[in-house]
């Protein structure tokens, strides 16, 4: 039970040691994790099709500089987690259920550290209860076991907080804020959509018990050393390549000739209006909508999380009972974290790891109410919260393959080994250069990238390699899922279609890929293609 001292809440003394002694929760809840993902199937997301497995397999044989962006924009990301997916999908293709497993590791090893976190700052129910909490969300469990890459940098961010608020209270040493700044530059050397957490991480530095300016240093010495770490080598390859580090994004500050001039950033999700960026979270908690997603969704964890922290807030002025000093570093984190990535994207799968700890909050509002009960009442009322947000829950379906045969599954229309093959709109199609003879080049033509007429340098190189290539063009089209753009694309670059167009077998997207040979018309004119 927690005590009050001194008109200050009191969480119990928790050493580190108890904290992770509760073995026999914590693999049940790392079991819980992988049997979830085995039992979803394999991953047939968008994502996976556009560049996850792409980009992993070209980085493994070579194929950055044959190729040209058949991935989009996503072709220029940091390929480490798609390497280790692609060889993860090499062993493990024929049994689908055990692939989703291991690629649910990072999603157990999430949770377990969202556990022990929670530990620090609640009694044992409550603490199960907030875990569970958290990883039944909607931005993170329908990624279980997926390509989708939001899990690995998040158990670097949650292992960076452990680091800082410690079980006993105690100020963090200098050693531990280095360590954490390494976690979080590796997270976001990883994904740079967690550059947010990093804010959130100096936030909780910031407020540690013992002010010391070299804390925060060490901080951010530590994350400039891991991201560099993590991500140097594929920064200086698009330096060399483009003029730009981070390619195709911030090309408004590198002024890279092979990019349109301008920030890239997809605007979709941002709020609306002053009062919807105020209370964003309420709009999606109780309605389902696709105000931060693709697809439909509805959880109300982040707007509970929001109450949650102002309950806090209210019962220490009202009540001066004064939360303890890991709740506030936590508080702080999870609120900076929140702000900026509302600044940002405003993307709902990149809350995933805030909401991995929206648990933590909530079960730390609701304790004054709950420690007033029994223990037998304190625990029904615990774990009946979890079902009950389950069941208000929409999770947005990214899509699966079905687990009877391999996890992926492609039959591609002979061709000869050195053709050319056009992506003719922007659809998710790059994952097929895996199953293509190994001489085929991939070109994307007209996608979220590239459009035939712009004038940077990689959509001219786009045009010439399609124009002067002297081998057999293809071309694929996905028309149920981007009606009319290949015929613009093909109009744009003086292409039409040839007899022998035949539907590419793939498990992934219901063989709605068309593959045809392509024959020149004549001069193109590169204005009339759709954007």
């Amino acid at each position: 039970m927690q005590t009050i001292a001194g008109g200050a809440i009191s969480a119990p003394r928790l050493r580190i040691g108890p904290a992770l002694g509760r073995w026999p929760g914590i693999a049940a809840l790392a079991t819980g994790v992988l049997l979830a993902a085995a039992i979803a199937g394999p991953d047939a997301s968008w994502d996976l099709r556009n560049y996850h497995l792409y980009n992993g397999y070209a980085w493994l044989n070579g194929r950055s500089g044959a190729d040209l962006d058949p991935a989009q924009m996503q072709t220029f990301l940091c390929p480490l987690l798609d390497i280790a997916y692609v060889l993860v999908l090499q062993a493990f293709n024929h049994t689908p259920r055990l692939l989703a497993a291991i690629l649910a590791v990072p999603q157990a090893i999430a949770a377990v550290l969202a556990l022990v976190l929670a530990r620090r700052m609640l009694p044992p129910w409550q603490a199960y209860a907030a875990a569970l909490i958290g990883v039944t969300g909607a931005a993170g469990l329908p990624t279980i076991g997926t390509a989708m890459s939001e899990m690995a940098p998040a158990a670097c961010i949650l292992g960076a907080a452990l680091l800082l608020v410690r079980g006993d209270a105690t100020e963090p040493s200098e050693q531990a804020c280095l360590a954490a700044g390494l976690l979080a530059g590796l997270a976001v050397g990883l994904k740079l959509t967690f550059a947010p957490y990093a804010l959130g991480l100096m936030a909780m530095t910031a407020i540690a018990p013992g002010w010391r300016v070299r804390r925060l240093l060490w901080l951010a010495v530590g994350a400039l050393v891991g991201a560099g770490l993590c991500d140097g080598f594929w920064w200086w390859s698009l330096w060399q390549r483009f003029d730009d580090p981070v390619f195709p994004f911030f090309n408004d500050l590198f002024r890279s000739p092979w990019g349109e001039a301008g920030r890239m950033a997809d605007l979709r999700f941002m709020p609306r209006s002053v009062v919807q960026a105020l209370f964003y979270p309420l709009f999606w908690a109780f309605t389902p909508q696709t105000l931060v997603s693709e697809l439909p969704m509805r959880d109300p964890r982040i707007a509970l999380g929001w109450i949650a922290l102002l309950a806090i807030a209210v019962q220490a002025v009202r009540r001066h009972c004064w939360p303890s000093r890991g709740v506030v570093m936590l508080s702080a984190f999870w609120a900076v974290a929140y702000v900026a990535w509302e600044t940002c994207f405003s993307i709902m799968r990149y809350l995933a790891t805030m909401e991995l700890l929206t648990g933590v909050l909530i079960m730390t509002a609701l304790w004054p109410l709950l420690r007033r009960l029994t223990s037998e009442w304190q625990r029904a009322c615990s774990a009946a919260l979890v079902p009950l947000l389950i069941a208000v829950t929409v999770y947005p379906d990214w899509g699966r393959a079905l687990p009877g045969g391999p996890a992926v599954a492609v039959e591609l229309p002979s061709m000869p080994p050195d053709s050319l093959v056009v992506l003719l709109d922007p659809s998710p199609m790059a994952y097929l250069a895996a199953f293509a003879p190994r001489g085929v080049r991939f070109v994307g033509a007209n996608n979220n990238l590239v459009h035939p007429g712009d004038g940077n340098l990689l959509a001219r190189q786009v045009e010439a390699a399609i124009r002067t290539y002297p081998g057999p063009l293809w071309g694929l089209e996905m028309p149920g899922e981007s009606p009319g753009i290949a015929d613009a694309t093909l109009r744009a670059y003086g292409l039409r279609r040839a007899a022998g167009c035949a539907p590419v077998r793939s498990n992934l997207d219901g063989d709605g890929i068309v593959a045809c040979p392509l024959r020149r018309l004549g001069p193109a004119t590169p204005g009339a293609a759709a954007r």
